[in-house]
C-alpha cells in the first residue's frame, strides 16, 4: 500500500488529477452499471404496465358504460333463442300461431296437419297447410309467418288459381329446434 502512496506522490499534479478523473469516471460507470441502470429499466416497464394498466381500465369503463345499451338490444332478439322444447310441444305452440296467423289474413282453411320435414330432418318440425284465399290475405299469412318468433320457415309453397281472384294454397311451415 505504500508503494501506491510513493507512486502516486511521485506523479504530477496533472496526472493526478488525470488519474483522479478517470478514477471517479470508473466509479461512476460502476455504480450506473450495478445501480442505476436497473432501476431504470425497472422503471421503465412499471411505466409501461402502468399504461397498459390504464388501457384496460378505460376499455373496462367504455364496457360497463355500454352495458346497459348492450343488455337491452340483446333483449329484443331473446324471444328467437329460446331453447326448443320436445318437438310435440313444438309442434303444438307452431300450430297454434299457425292457426292464429290465418284467422287473421282471412285465409279460409281447407287443411292443417303435421308434416313430415323434408330429408327427414330430425330437427326440425312442420305443418302443412291447404286454403283458399285472395293474393293479399296470401301476401298477410306469409307476413305473419315471417315475423313469428319462433323463426317459422315457409320450406313448400304451391300455388294455383281457383275461381276469379282466388288462389288454392299448400303450404309447408317448418321450424328448426335448438338443441337446449
Amino acid at each position: 500500500m505504500q508503494q501506491w502512496i510513493q507512486r502516486w506522490q511521485r506523479l504530477s499534479k496533472r496526472q493526478q488529477l488525470i488519474a483522479s478523473l478517470i478514477g471517479g469516471l470508473l466509479v461512476v460507470a460502476a455504480v450506473d452499471a450495478l445501480l442505476l441502470r436497473p432501476l431504470r429499466q425497472r422503471l421503465t416497464r412499471l411505466h409501461h404496465e402502468v399504461h397498459a394498466a390504464e388501457q384496460r381500465l378505460v376499455e373496462a369503463v367504455v364496457a360497463g358504460s355500454q352495458a346497459k345499451a348492450v343488455t337491452q338490444a340483446f333483449s329484443a332478439y331473446e324471444p328467437y333463442v329460446r331453447p326448443a322444447g320436445s318437438s310435440e310441444a313444438e309442434l303444438a305452440g307452431i300450430l297454434s300461431e299457425v292457426e292464429s296467423a290465418v284467422r287473421q289474413s282471412g285465409l279460409v282453411l281447407l287443411g292443417l296437419k303435421p308434416a313430415t320435414p323434408q330429408g327427414g330432418a330430425a330437427n326440425t318440425v312442420s305443418v302443412t297447410i291447404e286454403g283458399e284465399s285472395t293474393p293479399e290475405q296470401l301476401i298477410q299469412l306469409l307476413d305473419a309467418i315471417q315475423r313469428s318468433t319462433r323463426l317459422l320457415k315457409v320450406t313448400d309453397l304451391a300455388v294455383r288459381v281457383a275461381e276469379g281472384k282466388t288462389l288454392r294454397s299448400s303450404l309447408v311451415i317448418s321450424k328448426l329446434l335448438l338443441a337446449p
